[in-house]
């Protein structure tokens, strides 16, 4: 039997080929010339802080670390398998000008309309990477590493949190302090909106129940039952309506 050691961390210098805001969040995303081992399509990356990224822009050429994080989910909220790089989330260490390279062409390729991307030397000492939370044999997965808060996370967090305070949206209860209910306003978003996974198109968030698509286009999702009278009448939550079928 062939055992595959899954690399923890990758260090590679690539051409950014997309930037832009994340569609669901504040944060930056950059789609760039690279591509994880074994995976097919380009690496997306995240990130809060658009400090990060301002000197950069498309075309441009960066050394990027990233360290391999928790295992993701897939559409149907199980946890992935754990067998591809692409199965987990990716923290980005660090983004750098490129390494060691006085002409960017001579990374890239003289030839116009080629690109070849060239793999970055390994650091001297690199980062430990933390141990990735991975499915045993036959079983449910790991536990995963403890997670470390995003300070830029956070802070957007505790703005946003005291935006809503400020217009008067969320109102301090009666025997708290203003600071308590900041902190616990802060908390709440950063878990249960900050770090919420992204749900598939057509999601039901009422509900909080995934939609599936009808024989005449639509998308919906069964109610429970909701009948007084013990009838046979089945509830439906159409997307942009609601009907009974």
């Amino acid at each position: 039997m062939t055992t595959t050691t899954m690399e923890r961390q990758h260090c590679f210098t690539a051409k950014i080929t997309a930037k832009g805001k994340q569609l669901n969040r504040d944060g930056w995303a950059l789609t760039v010339d690279w591509k994880l081992p074994g995976s097919g399509y380009p690496l997306i990356l995240y990130g809060q802080d658009w400090q990060t990224v301002e000197e950069y822009d498309v075309g441009d050429v960066a050394t990027f670390t990233i360290n391999i994080g928790n295992i993701g989910k897939n559409r149907e909220g199980q946890y992935k398998e754990g067998k591809y790089p692409s199965d987990f989330y990716w923290d980005i260490m660090a983004i750098e000008p490129p390494w060691d390279v006085g002409d960017a062409d001579l990374m890239l390729g003289a030839s116009e309309g080629t690109t070849e991307v060239v793999q970055a030397p390994p650091r001297p000492t690199p980062q430990p990477a933390p141990n990735p939370s991975r499915r045993p044999e036959g079983g449910m997965p790991s536990e995963p590493p403890p997670h470390i808060p995003n300070p830029a996370a956070v802070g957007a967090c505790q703005n946003h949190a005291v935006d809503f305070i400020t217009v008067g949206i969320l109102q301090v209860p009666e025997g708290r302090t203003l600071v308590s209910f900041i902190r616990e306003v802060r908390d709440r978003f950063y878990w249960e909106i900050n770090q919420a996974p992204v749900e598939p198109r057509h999601f039901c968030y009422q509900h909080d129940m995934a939609r599936t698509e009808t024989t005449d286009g639509r998308w919906a999702h069964e109610l429970p039952d909701q009948s007084v009278d013990g009838s046979d009448i089945v509830y439906f939550c159409i997307e942009g309506d609601e009907a009974t079928v």
